[in-house]
């Protein structure tokens, strides 16, 4: 879990105040704020809009001062203009999270080359990314095979405990349902009318 969030000079508020003293150090929180965060890697619609209506009142802002002082109102419309350009970065990345995810988790894809043909990036930047991914807990569980440009999830090694509660649930079944988690789309197993939190991004699933 990121607790980045909890820290005073990457509040929400904070931010907004650099992106108006001093817009460079408003990014540069921005990124901190979201740095190991593994939800925010795959930024859903709301935080998007959140951005650009902040880019945008940045840029009416500027506007609007620009004739009072013309550097203020002009490194005020460079600051939206960043903010906007940032929230697209995120959601272009974000849309090839989740595609990495489906491709990987969901459809058990083990050919890198696929994977970058699929996302229309070279190889080199989908294995760029994926190691990104793994080092930060998203895709923990992979191995990247470079020699044969190949890459595959890897079963942890069921210990006692486990081995113990398969052996109960057998004796107990009850119903499964496939649930789509809302944050990276990773397909998972959960027994009807549990919750749990997803390996991949943290969001919480519940099985309705």
């Amino acid at each position: 879990m990121n607790n980045n969030q909890n820290k005073w000079y990457l509040s929400g508020w904070f931010i907004v105040l650099m992106f108006i003293v001093f817009w460079p150090a408003g990014i540069a929180l921005l990124i901190m704020r979201n740095a190991g965060n593994k939800n925010a890697l795959f930024i859903g619609s709301t935080d998007k809009k959140k951005y650009i209506i902040a880019g945008i009142a940045l840029i009416v802002l500027g506007l609007a001062m620009i004739t009072e002082s013309t550097i203020y109102g002009i490194l005020m419309i460079a600051g939206g203009g960043a903010l906007l350009y940032y929230s697209k970065t995120l959601t272009d990345k974000a849309a090839r999270n989740r595609r990495y995810i489906d491709l990987i988790v969901n459809q058990k894809e083990g050919s890198i080359d696929n994977i970058a043909a699929v996302c229309n990036i070279p190889y080199d930047t989908a294995v760029k990314e994926l190691k990104y991914l793994q080092t930060v807990g998203v895709l923990s569980n992979i191995s990247i095979d470079e020699v044969n440009r190949t890459i595959s999830l890897v079963q942890p090694e069921p210990s006692f405990i486990n081995n113990a509660m398969n052996a109960f649930a057998q004796a107990d079944p009850q119903e499964e349902v496939t649930c789509t988690c809302p944050g990276c789309g990773a397909k998972v197993l959960l027994v009807r009318g549990s919750s749990a939190q997803c390996e991949y991004c943290d969001s919480p699933i519940t099985a309705n």
